[in-house]
């Protein structure tokens, strides 16, 4: 089975600690991988990382905890995971996934975490999961006995989140509470014949259930901690109560601003209250994951407030589906500007069209960038694994200062990166994923290099200084937001994707021409005193074609 699972508090935690909140630092370890925290997981799509093929996963070094959703597999009975033949002692999931156990944790949750579509409801005898042909029950012996034949590193354990419009009813809740720690207890529970060999999955992360209502979170976490009796006691022997059996925490964002929107709050302090009410009778020597956090600012808040040691990668993911290069740091560097700054860049915006400096603003490119992802240090990677197309690679490198073998040390240009998000390539988002998941890995190492210091008022401060620098990812309406205005220009490129593309594109660019000549020729008019005044715009008939309607 599993390898269990060591989290040591940093000794340098600072004295507010002691109230179970607050930042904090800690190891996470398990087989030979040890993980820092702050830290961060990513996300995985059917078990693999969106975009990258697996020697650009190797090569992204802030990729060491990898999670996959198990229901994406389930268009099988049974899944094709669970026929991995038999490995050593037992089967894994790592190795049908071909993710190597020395190099990488891997965990496991039924559901996609960041998927917030509406679902059917859940009854005592299955959850519902989604998979490539629809709906699909899976009942908590299915969900255990799968994770027995997979044997990931971690799982997490079923809860009975609702999918449905809030708001949700006192009896609603009462059910999810009920429902989530009896799976809990059900995968905690061995398996197998009594006179014969019993198994269970090891290292189960519990998804805390409650929904937006603080007193059924405390009333979940008190059922953790509550000490069985008779034949429940039996059941889960030798555990005394199911918070023994339990490796960590974890708190799901998407239903729960689904509740909170319902409710018509979603202020931060919404969600330091319940994520304490959670917290504040467990014990604090356990691992806090938050899924789907919507930016770093969000993280940092709760960080700060509420002692969150794990983050996954979905939204800096997100981020590189919809081209936009992440840049930012933490802390900030002294020398930063003044004024409000995006977290990323929208490379389908044709301001980037002639910027040749790197995704992180590097206009020396052969200098060397503060990014050490793929794309924006290059040189970062082994000679070996450089693609050349021609001997002019070569030349070039010997003319940056190396030998004639020596790789290009440049980075990918912004530019570069806007041609290839409008040409459709692939290579784009592979760029972005790998560079995007590198700025969140820095943005930990960042926030532990700080709160190393043990010194609470200085993280204070740089958090202060941070969110004042840089514009949250909710800011702004319309267009003004960079992610937004990102969205909208991936949704129309993929319009343009498909059958009649080429034609779609031409008559597009001949709409965009006939406008921008609108424009030119009502100035000119306008400087010579056309008819209508200097003061009124001129409106000159185009086709759509980007011909003139005038006739002489």
């Amino acid at each position: 089975m599993s390898h269990p699972i060591a989290f040591t508090l940093s000794s340098r935690n600072p004295p507010p600690n002691i109230s179970a909140f607050g930042p904090r630092t800690a190891t996470f370890c398990i087989r030979n991988i040890a993980i820092d925290t702050p830290g961060m997981l990513t996300c995985t799509s059917r078990g693999v990382v969106p975009h990258l093929s697996h020697d650009n996963v190797k090569r992204t070094k802030g990729i060491r905890w990898i999670h996959t959703p198990f229901e994406s597999f389930l268009e099988h009975k049974p899944p094709v995971p669970t026929l991995q033949p038999q490995q050593g002692q037992s089967p894994k999931i790592n190795s049908f996934l071909r993710f190597s156990e020395d190099e990488y944790v891997l965990s496991v949750s039924l559901r996609d975490l960041g998927d917030g579509r509406e679902m059917p409801a859940n009854t005592n005898a299955f959850v519902t999961a989604n998979c490539i042909q629809g709906v699909r029950r899976v009942t908590p012996s299915d969900w255990q006995s799968y994770m027995i034949s997979c044997n990931p590193d971690i799982v997490f354990s079923l809860s009975d989140v609702p999918f449905t419009p809030p708001p949700y009813s006192q009896k609603r809740l009462t059910k999810s509470i009920e429902r989530s720690a009896l799976w809990l207890s059900d995968i905690l529970r061995s398996s197998g014949p009594s006179p014969g060999p019993r198994s269970k999955p090891s290292n189960v992360f519990v998804q805390m259930a409650g929904s937006a209502s603080a007193p059924a979170r405390t009333a979940f976490a008190d059922s953790l901690i509550e000490i069985l009796r008779g034949k429940e006691a039996e059941a889960i022997q030798p555990l005394k109560c199911l918070d023994e059996g339990v490796a960590g925490y974890v708190f799901d964002m998407v239903p729960l601003r689904l509740a909170l929107e319902g409710a018509g709050d979603l202020s931060p302090a919404s969600f330091n209250t319940l994520f304490r009410a959670s917290l504040s009778v467990l014990p604090k020597t356990k691992p806090r994951l938050v899924t789907s956090a919507r930016g770093p600012h969000e993280m940092l808040r709760l960080i700060q407030d509420v002692g969150i040691d794990l983050f996954d990668t979905q939204w800096a993911q997100r981020s590189a589906d919809i081209g936009v290069a992440l840049d930012f740091t933490f802390p900030v560097p002294s020398h930063e500007v003044s004024g409000k700054r995006d977290l990323g860049h929208n490379l389908y915006d044709t301001a980037y069209a002639r910027d040749f400096s790197s995704m992180m603003g590097s206009d020396d490119l052969t200098s060397g960038v503060s990014c050490q992802c793929g794309a924006c240090s290059p040189c970062s990677v082994s000679p070996s694994e450089i693609l050349r197309h021609s001997s002019v690679d070569s030349e070039l490198g010997a003319k940056s200062g190396g030998t004639s073998d020596a790789p290009l040390n440049s980075a990918y240009t912004r530019a570069f990166l806007h041609h290839l998000l409008h040409t459709h390539e692939m290579s784009a988002h592979s760029l972005l994923a790998m560079h995007n998941i590198t700025v969140m890995d820095g943005f930990f190492a960042g926030i532990r290099g700080v709160l190393s210091q043990n010194d609470l008022a200085v993280f204070e401060a740089e958090t202060s200084r941070f969110f004042e620098t840089y514009s949250e990812d909710t800011d702004g309406a319309g267009s003004q937001n960079v992610f937004r205005a990102a969205e909208k220009c991936w949704a129309e490129v993929e319009i343009l994707r498909g059958k009649g593309r080429l034609a779609r594109e031409s008559e597009k660019e001949k709409a965009e021409s006939a406008a921008a000549a609108n424009i030119v020729l009502t100035m000119e008019m306008e400087e010579k005193g056309a008819e209508g005044g200097s003061g009124t715009a001129v409106s000159l008939p185009f086709a759509p074609d980007g011909e003139s309607m005038i006739t002489s």
